[in-house]
Order: structure tokens, then sequence, then C-alpha cells
């Protein structure tokens, strides 16, 4: 097994999955952002203005045009977070290769008839598993003017830095959502905005899942909180074993984990402390599970794959 930090400086690009508070505000517009038009890769869609309140989203409408934006992504214009297997049998590579891993990473959880929300579903190979087993899904992403969490350096937010990471990442990781959406002729709706501060008419939901996101939010709690207002039955948190200096139940999140030029990083994160903001937040008899998935170093895939170490804790509600 690689060492840690050589693991978490590997995997410090899937920040661009991620969900996180952005620091650039744009005035509020009822419309989906406008994509530019011309020849190759179509022009990004971040940052853009978000609808009022980032609501109205999940209506039919909003999002066919959001599909009808992204449906001039080519393969080449995504970024494959995820190994997905195309309808034909074709085998699309990605940095996480989850098949066969699904059920430990959701930790058992019966999805059958159930309303999900999934936090941070990248190229969204979870949400259409999710989906194939039976789930409504609602998967909610930054997007709009809300990028994601990066550590400031020397007490400087990394503002272009910001910026870049959306136009030239995050946006080809949505293209590949979407993509994949079509190849399955998927229902499950893409949704943005404020993690912190969901938008007001998403409703309910049976389960939340966070998949690998806390370790990079800047305040894993605000966004614990969030999800469990909306979320009636299960919450379901799986993420990176980064170290074993302590009993993995223990109650510790230790901050920026690596070394300072590592700015999407912001925790290493012990079960143990997620089983105890589950708990603050009414959700108990929490189950905790190890497991690995594979994964290729760098997002390199030239490289080996190899086997991550994880935790998924699982809590329900009372």
């Amino acid at each position: 097994m690689p060492g840690r930090s050589r693991v978490v400086r590997g995997i410090r690009r899937s920040a661009a999955g991620l969900l996180a508070r952005g620091d650039a505000a744009a005035p509020a517009s009822g419309a989906a952002p406008a994509a530019a038009g011309g020849a190759g890769s179509p022009a990004p869609l971040w940052p853009s203005y978000p609808p009022p309140h980032y609501r109205g989203q999940l209506h039919p409408d909003f999002q066919a045009q959001m599909a009808k934006l992204r449906s001039g992504a080519r393969r080449e214009d995504c970024n494959w977070y995820h190994t997905f297997e195309l309808p034909d049998g074709t085998v699309v590579p990605g940095a996480w290769d989850l098949r066969g891993g699904e059920d430990d990473y959701l930790g058992g959880t019966e999805l059958r008839g159930r309303r999900v929300l999934e936090l941070g579903p990248a190229s969204g190979y979870l949400t259409f598993h999710m989906e194939r087993q039976g789930a409504e899904v609602v998967a909610f992403e930054g997007g709009f003017d809300v990028s994601v969490d990066l550590l400031p350096v020397n007490g400087e937010e990394l503002v272009h830095e910001k910026m870049k990471l959306m136009r030239e990442t995050v946006d080809r990781v949505h293209n590949s959502w979407w993509y994949m959406h079509r190849q399955y002729g998927s229902s499950a709706k893409l949704v943005h905005g404020n993690i912190y501060e969901l938008p007001g008419d998403l409703g309910d939901f049976d389960v939340a899942v966070f998949g690998a996101i806390l370790l990079h939010l800047r305040e894993p709690w605000g966004a614990l909180a969030e999800a469990a207002r909306r979320t009636r039955h299960r919450i379901v948190v799986t993420d990176l074993i980064q170290d074993r200096e302590a009993p993995l139940d223990s109650n510790v999140m230790r901050f920026s984990p690596l070394a300072t030029h590592e700015i999407s990083n912001w925790w290493s994160i012990y079960p143990g402390a997620v089983v105890s903001m589950l708990e603050r937040l009414g959700f108990r008899g929490a189950r905790i599970t190890e497991h690995q998935q594979t994964h290729h170093l760098g997002h390199d895939l030239s490289a080996a794959p190899i086997r991550i170490p994880m935790f998924t804790v699982v809590a329900d509600r009372g």
C-alpha cells in the first residue's frame, strides 16, 4: 500500500467533482447559462448567473435546457472522474473505478423506491448506479457562481485558481455527467448551488450520500447539517482513510494534513468524527465499515491502478 502522502497527493485533483461555497457573486437570472457557439469544444458554462435563489432547477424544462447546453460535448470534452461501461460494452476509463464496489461504498443501503440526494456526484457513476437500483436521484454540485473550496495561501483566497478550476476542470466533469445521462437515458437530475445553503425547493429526501467530499470542504459540519435538514431516514458518508495514527472510531479531524501547497485537501477525517457529527444531527446507530476502491494516482490513467483504503459511515434518523 502506498504511503499516505502519496495517496492523498495523487487524488487532490478530485476537487473537480466537489461542492463548496464560492467567493465570486453574480446577479440572479431566471435563465440557464448560455453556451457560446462555434466549432470545437463547447464553451465552459461556469461561472454563470444562477436562477433566483437557485430555485427552479428541478423543473423538467430547466433540466432539458441544461441537457441541451451540454449536448454538444464529446467524450474528449469530458473529464472522466469515474470509469464507465457504455451501453454497447465500450469501457471509458476514469480515475476511479467503482465497478463491483458499489455496495461497499454505499454501506449496503437499500435504494429501491428511495429519493436520494447525492452530494458531489462528479461524473456520476454512483448517480446512475443508484438510479438502476430503483432510486430517484437528485445530484447536487457546485456551479453557476459557486466554486470549489480551496485553502488560502498566506492569508490570500485563491480567486484566480478557483475560476480556472471551474472553467478547465469542473466544467468538463459536468460534461461527463450529462454525456452518461444521455448514454443511459437517465431520469436523474443535476442541480447546482451552495452546499452550505441548499436551494429551498429541493424538497425532502429519504437518503443523503456524501461520496468522498468531506475532506475537500471548508465546513464539513455545515454541509452535513444542511443535508440533515432535508433527510428523513439515512445519511451515508464515504471518505478516504488517510492515516491510522489513531483508532478509526476516534473523534479526530486533522486540518490541512499535507504540505501547504496542497490547496484542496482541507481535512483528514476519521469516521469517529463523522459519527459524532451525525449523532448531534439526530442520526444514530452508526455503522462504520472499511473497504477499498480502485484508483489511478494523480488521475494518470497510464499509471497502474491501486486499491485505496476508504470508510463508510451509515446512520439513521432517530
